[in-house]
């Protein structure tokens, strides 16, 4: 049946975009009607990133054309850091900054797609650095976009990180396949909510490839404390709001506030603060594992300087020779936190990180 839809999706790409949108339609324009240009416009939601975010902003310059950043209601330097790139980058990139603040992600992305000017979409995450030397180049990537416009889209393998720069997730594929991130742009294109998260509806026509390089690492896991949580706390939320409809919602789902504060007694027993990032990192870090250093290969030239740096931000601690909990250096109150006995008890729940 896949390949079945496959042919039909490739049949109708010939008779649709040659016969059809790209004469008929005027394809190549943004949402306002201009006429959109050859290029490569990324769009950067981001919420607390303030760590990760330069390093994934000046990754993309001499990849993409523009990047649209949009700040999600940020508290922790975020979006300082997006107007210190556009102001040192100015020169080479054209950079939008766009303020939402606890908008959905949803919405944010379509935002993006509003502010396009390039005939190309990337959705970038904000903990995406892209590598910019070697094989695995994503300028080459670039490259070989730019030479065919048909409708397609394009499906993106990771290299996931996870706590710091030298674990992943066990079992759980340390490289998997990915997502369709890069997209050909068209006004028909959009983001819909599916589940928990926000995916990318295309054109039946639009054809589906899959790329085998890795041009990207996925640095999912380094983020605050904070933010980790409330991430878990975002997409878990979506995934119950969206079972329901507006008329038969409870007042615990459609409120979020209310969810994160049920959601903190389910998961962890507790509404501490403290004790709620000391619980967390213990479950968080008792599923990490080593990464494969040849299986990973040479990290993006942007990450290079940090990895040299002997005093990072993130780092992994070890206990009886196992992932035990993880130092976030900024965050003064939980560096020399001391477990209660109650944080004690609750660790007894953990399964052994065997």
């Amino acid at each position: 049946m896949n390949e079945l839809k496959k042919l039909i999706r490739n049949v109708l790409q010939v008779v649709l975009y040659s016969g059809w949108y790209r004469w008929v339609r005027s394809w190549d324009k943004t949402r306002n009607g201009a006429p959109l240009k050859d290029g490569i416009t990324a769009v950067v939601s981001a919420k607390n990133e303030a760590y990760i975010i330069p390093f994934c902003l000046e990754s993309l310059v001499g990849v993409v054309d523009q990047v649209v950043c949009i700040d999600n209601g940020s508290d922790d330097g975020t979006l300082e850091a997006m107007n210190a790139f556009k102001d040192k980058f100015a020169d080479r990139i054209e950079v939008d900054i766009l303020e939402m603040p606890n908008a959905l992600l949803g919405d944010c992305r379509n935002a993006g797609l509003d502010q396009t000017r390039y005939k190309w979409h990337l959705r970038w995450d904000a903990d995406m650095v892209c590598r910019t030397s070697g094989a695995d180049d994503m300028k080459l990537l670039r490259e070989k976009v730019l030479k065919d416009d048909q409708p397609r889209t394009i499906q993106l393998p990771r290299t996931n990180l996870r706590g710091d720069f030298h674990h992943t997730r066990k079992n759980l594929p340390a490289i998997d396949p990915g997502e369709p991130i890069l997209v050909r742009f068209g006004k028909d294109i959009e983001y819909v909510e599916h589940g928990k998260f926000d995916v990318i509806r295309v054109p039946f026509y639009y054809s589906i490839e899959q790329e085998s390089k890795r041009y990207y690492f996925h640095c999912e896991g380094l983020k605050s404390d904070d933010n980790l949580i409330y991430r878990r706390q975002y997409f878990e939320w979506r995934e119950a709001f969206n079972k329901y409809t507006d008329a038969n919602r409870p007042e615990e789902v459609s409120d979020f506030e209310i969810f994160k504060i049920d959601w903190c007694k389910r998961e962890f027993n507790t509404t501490n603060q403290a004790s709620l990032k000391w619980r967390f990192q213990r479950e968080f870090c008792n599923r990490l594992e080593r990464i494969d250093k040849k299986m990973f290969g040479d990290y993006p030239e942007g990450l290079k300087h940090e990895l040299a740096n002997n005093n990072m931000r993130f780092e992994v601690v070890f206990k009886n020779g196992k992932p035990y909990s993880r130092i976030d250096r900024s965050d003064e109150k939980m560096v020399g936190y001391t477990p209660t006995e109650s944080d004690l008890e609750w660790e007894k729940s953990l399964p052994d990180n065997g």
